[in-house]
């Protein structure tokens, strides 16, 4: 049986960590557990990882550079369109982007892990976004309060996400409709 390269075989660690992270949690997650499902030995995990942490960030690190990718591929396509087209495209993204995060987690997942997931990600969008912010401004289609853009930016990610995340209004394009109308308020151009 021919030896798969290090760098798949690395990859293979984080995906059967990232899967059991999701389904079992970050405790009852071993590294037992994820050698085993990569029919490997414990030696060979430490050939990659010095902990069950350091493979954990790992899956953060990969999780993150992936849907900010997606999202920058979002804004570069909308290259050229107004804030709030742009804003649309980006919105009728996140349905597909909810049920992907639905299909992760498969009812089994642990609480905390997708929660820190989650703010890593939009801790991680956070320069994207403030990027994009400043791009309005400059081209003067947008004209938010005299304040620090990065905490706006914040401000904006994690109002937006808890308004996505509401249980109580499950109608997707109610959610998308209130989080225009929050964004138009906050960052209209001012006469």
């Amino acid at each position: 049986m021919a030896r798969m390269q290090p760098e798949l075989r690395k990859q293979e660690l984080v995906e059967i960590a990232f899967r059991q992270f999701i389904h079992h949690g970050y405790e009852k997650t071993s590294i037992r557990s994820i050698v085993g499902e990569a029919n490997g030995e414990i030696g060979m995990f430490y050939h990659y990882f010095a902990s069950k942490e350091d493979i954990f960030k790992a899956v953060l690190e990969q999780y993150n550079i992936a849907y900010v990718r997606k999202i920058e591929k979002i804004i570069c396509e909308g290259n050229g369109l107004s804030l709030w087209d742009l804003l649309e495209h980006i919105l009728s993204d996140l349905e597909s982007s909810l049920d992907e995060y639905a299909n992760m987690n498969q009812g089994a997942a642990n609480t905390h892990v997708l929660i820190m997931l989650h703010q890593n990600t939009l801790i991680s969008l956070r320069p994207v976004f403030c990027k994009l912010i400043h791009e309005y401004i400059r081209r003067g289609e947008i004209s938010p309060p005299k304040t620090d853009i990065g905490l706006l930016t914040d401000f904006l990610l994690f109002g937006t996400s808890a308004v996505v995340h509401n249980n109580g209004e499950k109608n997707i394009e109610t959610k998308n409709e209130a989080i225009k109308a929050l964004l138009c308020r906050l960052l209209v151009k001012t006469p």
